[in-house]
């Protein structure tokens, strides 16, 4: 497998990840590989072979087509669709069940609403999160959205010292 394609389904493999709002540990749990595997597929390094992929492609329900797409895309609703598949297999749904990783808490659920359209303070942002059942730590969330400068738009609030607001872009 040539290095360009290795990388192509690292990233895709990452994608994947964090679509479904899965730690590295959590992930590797549910696709039983180890956690350096996942790591080495990630990242696209030499040293792994197909058949680590089958735990991935089985567990996912995504083909190895859609993995070494270039244009691959995890649909919005995979994670939802994955605890509904696996509803019956107790160690999979305990995990898909968790609190996702924040990521995936910000880009497939705050940034997919209407939420952030206008101004919030994280303690809003919080609020939005926990009625998913879900709770961050305000400094989580903020590091996480300074991570996305082309979709989210840091400003100081208007009337409160050492405070920021967040938005859509």
């Amino acid at each position: 497998m040539s290095n360009l394609v290795r990388n192509i389904i690292g990233n895709n493999v990452k994608s994947l990840r964090i679509a479904l709002g899965l730690s590295l540990l959590n992930f590797s749990i549910v696709t039983e590989l180890s956690k350096a595997s996942v790591i080495n597929i990630e990242s696209g390094k030499t040293g792994y072979n197909l058949n680590l992929l089958d735990n991935i492609i089985l567990f996912s329900r995504q083909s190895l087509s859609d993995l070494s797409n270039e244009n691959y895309v995890p649909t919005d609703d995979l994670r939802d669709k994955l605890i509904n598949h696996y509803k019956n297999n107790p160690e999979f749904i305990s995990i898909l069940s968790q609190t996702p990783e924040i990521v995936y808490a910000v880009k497939y659920k705050l940034l997919k609403s209407d939420f952030i359209n206008s101004p919030k303070e994280i303690n809003e942002i919080k609020i939005f999160f926990e009625q998913f059942g879900w709770k961050y730590l305000g400094t989580s969330i903020s590091n996480t959205l300074k991570r996305l400068p082309a979709k989210i738009l840091i400003s100081k609030h208007p009337s409160k010292k050492n405070t920021h607001v967040y938005s859509k872009i």
